[in-house]
């Protein structure tokens, strides 16, 4: 994201931006993994609101606000790990965005607030995969009706990114990442997140055991299983490993 003027705010341009750049990455067999980070202080500072107050009709709102539910559900339903990197402050829909990542990793120097009852509005986007995924409910009933700004180690003490790192660390960190993502079959990725989606929409019990089940024994019966695990006994790597050895700041820009 690369209008660090205006704090990447989620305006119409850059959502559909966002949409069509995931949705390229996810149908590419070369892509392993995508990277979602911004250019600037923020990472982002929520929807756009004046893009949609200044003229605009109930229509236009209904249509954005549909595209970013969408938007969030593309990033959680991406058969690629999408990797989070969040420097500087996240705010209300922003914020939706780092939730809805596979992995996210901040800068000791990050900060997240859900802001929106200020406006009288309320985080409903947001609060499924903040529940779904990062954080117990009495942890994010707090964080939005107090409308708190918490730092990066609370945020990661409460589940919301999984690592916290100096600033001066966080490109060692993403291609620490970079490297065994590098090395996971993409395949069991895509698998994996397809059957988590599953388990999430069973009931606990011996419904949900009987899939997990039936989900192991067809994902190890396939044939690129058979041979990764034959080759790994013989001391052979497996197809889909790749070495990752970037020089410099990763960065994949979306305009």
């Amino acid at each position: 994201m690369t209008d660090a003027a205006g704090g990447n705010r989620l305006n119409p341009a850059l959502i559909e931006s966002l949409h069509k750049a995931l949705a390229a990455f996810s149908e590419d067999d070369g892509v392993r993994f995508i990277l979602l980070r911004s250019n600037g202080a923020a990472f982002c500072l929520g929807m756009d609101l004046e893009a949609y107050t200044a003229g605009g009709t109930g229509e236009d709102f209904h249509r954005v606000v549909k595209a970013y539910s969408e938007l969030l559900e593309r990033i959680h339903g991406c058969s690629k790990t999408v990797v989070g990197l969040i420097e500087g402050p996240v705010k209300a829909g922003g914020v939706g965005v780092a939730a809805a990542c596979d992995v996210v990793i901040a800068s000791n120097g990050a900060s997240f607030e859900l802001s929106e009852l200020y406006l009288g509005l309320i985080p409903a986007n947001v609060m499924p995969y903040i529940l779904a995924m990062r954080m117990p409910v009495k942890r994010a009933a707090y964080l939005v009706q107090s409308a708190a700004c918490v730092d990066a180690l609370t945020a990661l003490h409460w589940g919301l990114v999984d690592e916290v790192h100096a600033p001066g660390d966080m490109e060692k960190a993403l291609k620490k990442l970079g490297r065994r993502l590098m090395r996971i079959s993409p395949m069991a990725t895509a698998r994996y997140k397809a059957f988590m989606e599953d388990l999430r929409a069973s009931p606990v019990g011996g419904q949900q055991k009987d899939r997990a089940v039936k989900a192991l024994i067809d994902i190890a019966s396939g044939e690129d299983v058979k041979t990764a695990v034959k080759g790994f006994s013989d001391g052979e790597t497996p197809l889909w490993f790749r070495n990752f050895r970037p020089e410099g700041r990763l960065s994949i820009v979306v305009q």
